[in-house]
């Protein structure tokens, strides 16, 4: 089959990893796959099966030529030609109009919208195929504002399918949307277990104090950092000893160093950015914590589990799908008080820390052959 996936940029984000190991997998199996950016980023390119081709709907070239930030334009007010631009023409809507031109004369079996932030109007009014297909990543009833996918739902109708990765998930869409319920279908993501293995034997040493708590994510609010620090900072001044590590970036990363360094917290935790490699830190770490406030189907967790990782995790859409409480994982309650209450236990019973590395649950979600299954019959094929 001839696929192409629109995903809004290639950062090192959960669903971005993930489409790695989809888009991999598929042409693994013999398929041709292309990858639609609407905003070219391509961090993750060199991660994609050299086989994978990409295009770009605002591509760097046409951006360079056509857009400018408020920042660059108060250096350079003759920029402001492009912000006029912007506003009488639209960038995105003239670089869509010439993406159209770009795809006039080519045709697909499969076209797949993988974000639900993105609106699927360019796949379905613009790309030729015999299948479209929308991707649900989240619990859209747990969005901090519930309406913020409501005016997809007209271009969702206009699927063929719709694709949510956690059953949790799938109950949750077809709740909020019971119109399009008859379209909706369960397949969990895809990961590249060999290349988790493999990355995960390099070898790392943390500095700080053990044990060592991990997290890998975006720094927004959706990830709840900031509770979580105040929950580091109980710990410390009931004199339990810890360091958390971060892995990622994000619009709230200046706030949460600011709260680093409010609560005195500056010895215990370490912001280390952007990894290409989280897999070494999850296989060394003691314990992987998920302290989000809402998820579709949390990667990360998955990822820890198959590296033999303990994971704490909050009671997020997707997550009892992967732990068993107290026997494969930890999972507490989606507030502060009980978050403090599990890591407290955990922290003071070494023991009982170590017996939660029991990696049973995650192996039927990493099955490849049976998604693949599942996805050739949603094609049709």
């Amino acid at each position: 089959m001839k696929i192409l996936i629109q995903i809004p940029q290639l950062i090192f984000g959960g669903a971005e990893k993930v489409l790695v190991s989809f888009a991999n997998d598929l042409v693994s199996r013999g398929h041709e796959v292309e990858v639609l950016e609407t905003y070219e980023k391509g961090l993750l390119r060199d991660q994609f099966d050299p086989k994978v081709t990409f295009h770009a709907i605002c591509n760097n070239a046409y951006t360079k030529k056509y857009y400018a930030s408020p920042a660059q334009i108060r250096e350079n007010p003759l920029l402001i030609c492009k912000w006029l631009f912007s506003k009488l023409v639209g960038y995105r809507r003239f670089a869509e109009r010439l993406t159209a031109k770009h795809y006039e004369t080519r045709s697909y079996d499969v076209a797949i919208n993988y974000l639900e932030i993105e609106p699927p109007t360019f796949l379905l009014d613009h790309i030729r195929a015999k299948k479209y297909l929308q991707w649900i990543h989240i619990d859209v009833e747990n969005l901090s504002d519930p309406q913020e996918l409501d005016p997809y739902v007209s271009g969702w109708s206009r699927m063929d399918g719709i694709v949510c990765v956690s059953q949790v998930a799938v109950d949750s869409f077809c709740a909020r949307y019971p119109a399009l319920a008859d379209k909706v279908h369960l397949i969990y993501n895809f990961y590249d277990t060999e290349d988790i293995l493999r990355k995960g034997g390099e070898p790392y040493t943390f500095e700080g104090l053990r044990p060592v708590l991990l997290s890998v994510g975006r720094m927004t609010e959706q990830k709840k950092y900031l509770r979580f620090l105040d929950v580091l900072a109980r710990l410390r001044d009931e004199g339990l000893d810890f360091s958390w590590h971060v892995l990622g970036d994000g619009i709230q990363r200046r706030q949460i160093e600011e709260k680093i360094h409010a609560l005195e917290l500056s010895d215990r935790v370490y912001l280390h950015g952007l990894s290409d490699n989280p897999y070494k830190y999850m296989k060394n770490c003691d314990l992987f914590v998920l302290p989000s406030g809402w998820e579709g189907f949390p990667t990360v967790t998955v990822e820890a589990k198959l590296l033999g990782c303990p994971v704490l995790a909050t009671d997020v859409a997707g997550i009892r799908e992967q732990l068993v409480h107290g026997q494969t994982g930890w999972i507490t309650d989606n507030h502060e008080e009980s978050i403090y209450e599990g890591l407290a236990r955990l922290l003071s019973s070494p023991a009982l820390l170590d017996s939660l590395r029991d990696d049973t649950g995650v192996t039927a979600i990493c099955d490849p052959h049976h998604k693949h299954h599942l996805f050739l019959q949603l094609c049709g094929e």
